[in-house]
Order: C-alpha cells, then sequence, then structure tokens
C-alpha cells in the first residue's frame, strides 16, 4: 500500500470512526459486564500490539465503551489487558461464539489494527490467529476486510460491492458502522434487498433499476424474501414524465416501508407478497395510477402515514380506488394517516381509498377527498373504523 493511500485511509479513520458520533446499537450493548470488561481489555491487546503510539486507538476504544454502556473507564483495561490468562480468553471465545459476537469482535480488532495506515507482517499473523480462534473461513475474512476498508473509506460504492459476495449475511453483524454512511443497499443478497439512507437522502430511481432483477420501458421487479426501504426520498419524476413508471414486488415475504418519501411515481404494485407494513412515510402527487396495486392474498398495513394528491382518472368502468387498486378482498388496514385531496374519478366511481376490501381505517383524517363516491366502497368486501375524521370529503363507506 503506497503512503498517500495510506495516509488517506488513516486520515478517513481518525476523522469519521474515532472522531465520529456514538456507535449505535453495537451488539456488544447487550452483553452481561464481565464479557464487556474482557472485550475491552481484548480491545487494548490489539491497540498496542507491535504498535508504540496508541493514543487514536484508545479514543476509539473509549467511544467503544460509552457507546455500550461500560461501568469501567480505559485505565482499568490498560491494567488489567496485562493479567489476562489463556483459561480466560478461552472462556471469552466459548462465550464470544455462543452470543454470535464473532464478527462485530474481529471487525473491530480490524478497525483499531488498520487506524495506523498500514498492518506487518506480526499485526497480520496476530489478526489471522483471532480469526481462527473465532471460527471464521478465510472467504468471511477476506469479506471483512473489504467491508473494513469500506467503513475507513466511508464508501457506498466499496460497501455494495463487498455486499453483493456475502453469502453469509455478515453485514447483519456489523450494521452499526455502515448505517453512518450508506446511502444505498445496506443488504443486497439473494433473499434480502434493503435500501437505507441515515440522513433521509433521496435516492436516485436508477439505483433502483441497476438492482432490481428485471426492468422494462415503464417498470421494473425486485424479487427478494424482504424488501426494506427505509429514511429515503424517491423522486420519480423524470421516471414518469414520458410514460407512466411502476415499480413492482414480487412474491416477497415481507416488504417494509419506513419513514420514507416517495414523490410523482406511477404505482407501487405488489404482486404475491405476503405482509406490506408501511410506517410513517408520505406519498405525493401519485397522480397518474393508484399508488398500490394488490394482488390476492396481499395484507397491507399503513400507519403514520400522509398520502396527497393521490389517484386517478380514467374512462374504464373498472376503476377500484385512487390509493388501492384491487378486488381481492385484501385486508388493509390505515392507522393515524393523512388523505388531502386524493381522488378516484372515472365511468365508475369504486371508492376513494379502496373498493371491495376487507377494509379498517382508525384516527385517520380526510380532507378534500370528494372527487368520488365513497371513501371505502364496497360490494363484497368489509368495512370497519373509530374516530376517523372527515373535512370536506365524501361519506366513509357504502
Amino acid at each position: 500500500m503506497e503512503n498517500t493511500t495510506q495516509n488517506k485511509i488513516y486520515e478517513m479513520f481518525h476523522k469519521s470512526v474515532l472522531q465520529g458520533s456514538s456507535i449505535k446499537e453495537h451488539p456488544l450493548e447487550k452483553a452481561d459486564e464481565r464479557f464487556k470488561s474482557t472485550y475491552y481489555d481484548l480491545m487494548y491487546i490489539t491497540a498496542q500490539y507491535e504498535n508504540s503510539d496508541t493514543e487514536n486507538q484508545i479514543q476509539f476504544i473509549k467511544r467503544l465503551m460509552d457507546s455500550t454502556n461500560a461501568v469501567t473507564v480505559i485505565s482499568d483495561h490498560i491494567r488489567s489487558s496485562g493479567e489476562l490468562t489463556s483459561e480466560k480468553v478461552a472462556d471469552f471465545i466459548k462465550n464470544c461464539l455462543h452470543m454470535k459476537l464473532e464478527i462485530i469482535f474481529f471487525m473491530d480488532c480490524l478497525l483499531i489494527a488498520c487506524s495506523t495506515g498500514k498492518l506487518n507482517k506480526k499485526q497480520v499473523d496476530y489478526l489471522s490467529e483471532v480469526a481462527a480462534a473465532l471460527e471464521i473461513k478465510r472467504n468471511e475474512v477476506e469479506l471483512l476486510c473489504e467491508y473494513a476498508i469500506a467503513i475507513l473509506e466511508q464508501s457506498t460504492e466499496k460497501y455494495e460491492k463487498a455486499n453483493k459476495r456475502d453469502t453469509s449475511e455478515l453485514y447483519k453483524h456489523i450494521l452499526c458502522y455502515t448505517k453512518k454512511f450508506v446511502c444505498g443497499a445496506i443488504a443486497n443478497t439473494d433473499r434480502c434487498l434493503h435500501f437505507y439512507s441515515l440522513t433521509h437522502e433521496a435516492l436516485e430511481p436508477k439505483r433502483i433499476l441497476i438492482i432490481s432483477d428485471s426492468a422494462s420501458y415503464n417498470s421494473c421487479d425486485i424479487i427478494r424474501e424482504t424488501i426494506v426501504f427505509e429514511n429515503l426520498k424517491i423522486d420519480l419524476t423524470n421516471m414518469t414524465q414520458i410514460h407512466d413508471f411502476h415499480i413492482g414486488f414480487d412474491c416477497a415475504r415481507e416488504v417494509i416501508f419506513k419513514s420514507c418519501e416517495f414523490v410523482n411515481g406511477g404505482s407501487l404494485r405488489f404482486k404475491g407478497c405476503r405482509s406490506i407494513s408501511i410506517d410513517d412515510c408520505t406519498f405525493l402527487n401519485f397522480n397518474n395510477d393508484a399508488v398500490f396495486d394488490l394482488n390476492p392474498d396481499s395484507e397491507l398495513t399503513v400507519s403514520k402515514s400522509v398520502f396527497k394528491n393521490c389517484g386517478y382518472e380514467t374512462g374504464f368502468t373498472s376503476t377500484t380506488g385512487g390509493i388501492i387498486r384491487s378486488t381481492n378482498l385484501n385486508r388493509v388496514v390505515f392507522r393515524e394517516c393523512s388523505f388531502e385531496n386524493c381522488f378516484a374519478q372515472g365511468n365508475f366511481k369504486g371508492g376513494i381509498i379502496s373498493f371491495n376490501n376487507n377494509a379498517e381505517a382508525y384516527e385517520c383524517t380526510f380532507s378534500g377527498c370528494n372527487n368520488g363516491t365513497y371513501l371505502f366502497y364496497s360490494n363484497n368486501g368489509s368495512f370497519k373504523g373509530d374516530r376517523n375524521k372527515l373535512i370536506d370529503s365524501v361519506e366513509l363507506k357504502s
């Protein structure tokens, strides 16, 4: 590694890892004090191994201790680390494996050891022995090293590149570090796709197209067991100004939208999805198609979310709902949601919100939703609700 690269990595580590905000949701936080104490001891041993200047590493350990609610101070571990016995270390490793903390422990060792920008042979050998004791496979060590580089450089691109090859789902153990900088796919495996941003950043829709399983002129499809969109703003204006672009979610066991904002979309289509959960989200100007298109057997729960200027107009007689297009008797539940200027206009006005679903609405507000016959229209389905508020809107149900 060239000196310029070493210096760059060191500076990034110093600024973003050592001097950054607290490490939230570190897996060690839930361990008992005895285990934590040995963990900190071993962190200090790693910091000072073949290293004469440990100031920055000690600052990192202090930050780790603060973030995991330590009851000790760093001076305790500077002293007690020299008193560790082989029996105590063996017991630690056994407990580490039992509690599935071996991945995060090795990552912490990597981050501390690499903070100098360069590892000598003895340090490499030391880390190799740590990995072997923790029963971490060679290919997993290589992948964790790639993750460590991504963390040090705060690089979403390098993180996503490593994550694509993560068949062991190692990423789940190091989220306390990666969630700080990733804006994009924090998980993109055969089973899970998790788009995420810490600071509610805008996600370029083309990123979704690239990661999707298939894409065409007016749609893309995502096929995973679990699909999560969290803390993102997704503006589909450029995708819908020429054609009615929609995003499809296929055959997922679980789909979760949390704290997201979707703007100017065509439709979100759920094909063969079991459970769809939407919490604290906003949907603005979905006025070319229904917001949600549900296939049979889907269950949709929407909480504390806002719908504004959503719905569609059509000359067809099969208009089924401005928010939900479905006639499949799906269970649909809205809790503490707000609907403003939502509509369903056509020859057959089948419900501003939905038509022929087993729908429920609790503590929701409907304002200016008056372009349609009823909010919830049902011939064969059902409706239950309580404490809903209507302002300049049509009747709640048929």
